[in-house]
């Protein structure tokens, strides 16, 4: 099944991107993107670092000027590389401390059961209700679903191919308030079920802030990020990819087969 090549194989994937990511960064010329303040007004730069005779210097210029536009793309990758390293190294630190927390784990779905909280069984999988609105525009179709989104639907296709049962939009209550995680995805091997909300616009300020809000409300659930619930996001055209959702799926079930 592919749960069980998932297991053997997601540490792996992470090590390797983790690698490559490196390598890949320490071949690139540095430059970042900046903020530059003169005269009370706030400038976007991107700065260049030159090294001569073993002294270090930032060399400023503006984004749009002739040299700025040509070291843009340069900084656009520093800075998704980077995110590529948080991310997993994140990850790999994650789904090795799960091994020594296991017992408390197992503490904690009992005290989660008690209180009344979603099991995440095949049975409660099953009776599952999907939103199913009748709004969604035709332009991004997979199977018999209508997506909000190509990323949405890029995800659903990953769950396909993969061979994951999985509900879209499942309605569940929080608070008495329904709310309606973009996937709710069964994995036949550890015979629990998980959500995948998906973040994609998250260069935006008032939108990080709003699934912040979000991310706590459904920690305060008992939906335990990277056990329950996995977020896959983008923070622009270009940052989000089907081998980061392959990932992350990999790490929470990796999670899971250890609760």
């Amino acid at each position: 099944m592919i749960s069980s090549m998932i297991v053997r194989t997601g540490l792996n994937m992470r090590v390797s991107a983790v690698s490559s990511a490196r390598k890949e960064l320490a071949e690139l010329p540095w430059v970042s993107f900046g903020q530059h303040s003169r005269h009370g007004e706030r400038n976007s730069v991107v700065r260049f670092r030159s090294v001569k005779d073993g002294k270090t210097r930032w060399i400023e210029f503006s984004i749009d000027s002739k040299q700025g536009k040509k070291l843009v793309p340069y900084a656009r990758r520093n800075a998704l590389l980077r995110e590529v390293i948080k991310e997993c190294s994140q990850e790999i630190e994650y789904s090795s401390a799960n091994i020594s927390k296991e017992n408390d784990r197992v503490n904690l779905d009992s005290a989660m059961k008690e209180r009344g909280f979603l099991n995440f069984s095949y049975e409660e999988f099953c009776g599952l209700v999907e939103h199913n609105d009748q709004s969604i525009s035709p332009g991004y179709k997979h199977g018999r679903y209508l997506f909000r989104s190509k990323s949405e639907m890029l995800i659903a296709q990953v769950l396909d191919q993969l061979g994951l049962e999985y509900k879209y939009e499942p309605v569940i209550l929080i608070n008495g308030e329904e709310r309606w995680p973009d996937f709710a995805v069964y994995c036949p091997e550890t015979g629990r079920y998980f959500f995948i909300e998906h973040l994609g616009m998250m260069d935006k300020m008032k939108y990080r802030l709003d699934n912040m809000e979000k991310m706590t409300l459904y920690e305060g659930a008992g939906i335990r990020n990277g056990i329950d619930i996995l977020y896959t996001t983008e923070y622009g055209k270009g940052t989000f990819t089907t081998n980061a959702v392959m990932g992350k799926i990999a790490g929470i079930v990796i999670a899971q087969a250890l609760v």
